[in-house]
């Protein structure tokens, strides 16, 4: 049996739009939410908590402390975005934490980004 290090979402509200998985994070989108993904842990945010998302000057060869290591691949294809919610879940190998008003700064390609203004109310701003 195939053992994967992600942590499986067994329900998911709204229809699914797009799911992508690369080695070390994933992505996910429905009609009702996100879920992204890294090895052992998952940020599960409902459409309606996310307050903003802006582009995110790519961080150079040197890794900040506030982006998580498996997310940082340099990629021309992927920008990096800094997503603004009012309540996320977080879950792990622990368990489920649910987190009030925070940043997450994440890794998305452009196909994620379009599906994203299609099927949300979000405002996406040139």
């Amino acid at each position: 049996m195939y053992q994967s290090h992600f942590i499986p979402i067994k329900r998911l509200a709204g229809y699914l739009i797009l799911s992508q998985r690369r080695h070390n994070w994933g992505a996910t989108l429905t009609t009702k939410e996100l879920v992204f993904q890294r090895p052992h842990l998952s940020y599960h945010i409902f459409l309606e908590d996310v307050l903003g998302l802006v582009p995110y000057p790519f961080p150079g060869p040197h890794r900040p402390p506030n982006i998580a290591e498996s997310w940082f691949e340099p990629n021309p294809h992927r920008n990096f975005y800094k997503l603004s919610v009012a309540r996320l879940h977080l879950i792990n190998r622990q368990g489920a934490f649910t987190q009030e008003a925070t940043d997450l700064i994440i890794p998305l390609n452009d196909r994620f980004i379009q599906y994203l203004d299609q099927y949300t109310d979000l405002t996406l701003l040139p």
